[in-house]
């Protein structure tokens, strides 16, 4: 096919402005890093085939889960093992991820169903909260939540950290969790060390916004008793 001069545009011609036209698609220098997209971008990159997002999202969320896992079941191997099973679940379920929710409400989903099923599988009780852990424990739980539970409880006359001694202390919230029903410690949990909102605590739990409330109050209540021989301890 021949083309006629005249439906030739010349090249350059000061007589006439070109008009804007819109990049056909970004260049590489365009595109954010994988450290600025959203967790809910993330997974769904991940969903098509991007095995960087899903590492990005493993640096994310590894030490949150881990944490959630180890304070649950209070063994690290265990938790270590439960951990690898929540992200071989976004592994299997990333092709059909729809973003309905916010990303951690996901992700901490698919956690306590797999908390529940291995309380059920192996008829375990978790031997529950060790403040060893906040008080320079072994490995390094410290770093992934600071601070102490009895800046949790509602009751600003509690300062366990300067009042007692570390050993007596984790005994004696371990026994006080130790009466607490499994749905409240967990919603507790979440809120407390992990620090969701009431929000994501009910879409976890599949519970309304108000159960999520009454059952970390019902929580912090429980261990308030048990605690309160430690309020004038000088240690």
């Amino acid at each position: 096919m021949r083309y006629k001069k005249e439906n030739i545009l010349p090249l350059n011609n000061s007589e006439e402005k070109p008009s804007k036209l819109r990049p056909l698609k970004k260049s590489v220098e365009e595109i954010p890093p994988l450290s600025d997209w959203t967790d809910e971008d993330l997974m769904l990159a991940f969903g098509e085939g991007n095995e960087e997002a899903f590492v990005e999202l493993v640096k994310r969320y590894e030490k949150q889960i881990f944490n959630y896992m180890y304070r649950m079941v209070n063994n690290w191997h265990i938790a270590e093992d439960l951990t690898q099973d929540v992200f071989m679940a976004l592994v299997n379920n990333a092709s059909r991820y729809h973003p309905t929710a916010k990303f951690s409400t996901y992700i901490y989903t698919i956690a306590s169903n797999i908390i529940s099923k291995e309380w059920g599988k192996q008829n375990r009780r978790p031997k529950f909260f060790s403040l060893s852990h906040w008080f320079g424990g072994d490995k390094d739980v410290d770093d992934l939540e600071k601070g102490s539970p009895a800046e949790y409880l509602a009751d600003p006359n509690f300062d366990i950290l300067k009042q007692t001694e570390h050993k007596e202390v984790s005994e004696a919230i371990n026994e006080a969790l130790k009466k607490i029903p499994p749905h409240q410690r967990e919603a507790f949990v979440l809120r407390r060390f992990l620090e969701l909102s009431y929000e994501e605590i009910a879409d976890i739990l599949d519970i309304p916004i108000g159960t999520a409330k009454t059952r970390v109050l019902r929580a912090e209540r429980a261990l308030r008793p048990f605690l309160s021989q430690f309020r004038d301890y000088k240690g």
